[in-house]
């Protein structure tokens, strides 16, 4: 049976009607959440989608679990997993949120879309879009890792670079939207996206790795931080478990728009600064407030690192661990080794960290 749902604002509470091209509260303006009127059975995550079993499907999420009991007992920790979203199908995490998007956008009749991305999620979006037959126009920052870029362009994709920095790109793909009259499926805004990363949790809670206390996440926008969260709430809601795992953000120096709202400090985005994590140099996200509740109602915290730390953890996972991963991931294990350091995680915690890219979609120049 399909689920009977709305769609509910994250500021005001306001519900509208769920329909494909809303991606701001008709009240307030803010962003949209998907509200279910069935409870969670805890064992299948519920999909705001008409036909769920139909779902498009490219074979995403049920990636490998990793355990990785060296680095573990190096950092000081109990034990550490590595959960590896690089095996999905184009290569990153970004595929589950596409697999309902794309799917709710079939059964809205959609023919033709407006994305942007720093290259993973339009990489994903492309490729989910080629699979159901729809036109996707995916915007980018021209600094984009040119693998990134190809991979988009091979769906069939209609590319659109756009100089300047990320957000740039948002800014571009929006006035398309406004002069094409096309729907904008914004993977940042659309709650249907969150809805798939659900999974995620569904897939630990039945892993070896239920027993963790912690997860450690490089925080972009927050698409898979948020929907970790809202796959918790879901399992705790059934009872499948008790308490949820503390969810930890990592961020470049350069832009860690998350890290300092976390800390409540002031911070503006240089548009010179640079980073070689592209996939979270998101300086302003527009889900920001409701990634610093998610962190803080988990009990997590958050760290900024530097890129020398990023390429030196992806130098490390791949000569000690056999992991490519890319510099965004990386940051993730930098943050965790800054957190154990500072008291955040404790000697006892069994930590997650999700691989969230490949590193062959990135070049390798900035490891020598």
């Amino acid at each position: 049976m399909p689920m009977s749902f709305v769609f509910r604002c994250v500021s005001c509470g306001a519900p509208q009607a769920a329909r494909i091209g809303d991606l701001a509260c008709l009240s307030c303006g803010g962003v949209l959440d998907v509200a279910y009127d069935e409870i969670a059975d805890g064992h299948t995550p519920r999909l705001p989608l008409r036909r769920p079993s139909e779902r498009l499907s490219l074979g995403e999420g049920n990636t490998p679990l990793l355990s990785l009991p060296s680095m573990a007992a190096a950092l000081g920790i109990k034990r550490l997993w590595a959960k590896l979203e690089m095996m999905a199908p184009t290569g990153s995490f970004k595929d589950r949120g596409s697999s309902v998007l794309v799917s709710a956008a079939l059964e809205a009749g959609v023919s033709e879309f407006v994305e942007d991305s720093s290259g993973n999620a339009g990489a994903s979006l492309s490729a989910y879009a080629a699979a159901a037959g729809i036109t996707a126009h995916v915007f980018y920052p021209d600094s984009a890792a040119q693998g990134k870029v190809d991979q988009i362009g091979i769906f069939g994709a209609t590319l659109h670079p756009t100089p300047g920095p990320r957000h740039a790109a948002t800014d571009a793909a929006v006035a398309y939207v406004s002069e094409h009259g096309l729907p904008y499926l914004s993977h940042n805004l659309s709650p249907y996206f969150l809805e798939g990363m659900k999974s995620f949790s569904y897939e630990v809670v039945g892993s070896d790795a239920a027993s963790l206390t912690d997860i450690v996440i490089p925080v972009g926008n927050g698409s898979l931080l948020i929907g970790m969260f809202k796959g918790f709430e879901e399992l705790t809601a059934a009872e499948r478990i008790g308490a949820a795992p503390a969810l930890h953000v990592v961020q470049a120096d350069a832009v860690r728009p998350l890290v300092a709202a976390l800390a409540d400090e002031k911070w503006e985005f240089d548009p010179g600064a640079k980073t070689v994590a592209s996939g979270i140099s998101v300086s302003h996200p527009p889900r920001l407030q409701q990634c610093v509740d998610v962190v803080r109602l988990s009990g997590g915290t958050g760290i900024a690192v530097d890129d020398d730390a990023m390429l030196r953890w992806q130098r490390r996972l791949a000569s000690e661990a056999g992991i490519f991963c890319e510099a965004t991931s990386a940051a993730a294990f930098a943050g965790l080794e800054a957190m154990v350091t500072n008291g955040a995680i404790s000697s006892d915690a069994e930590v997650l960290i999700p691989i969230t890219g490949s590193g062959l979609k990135e070049p390798v120049t900035a490891l020598k």
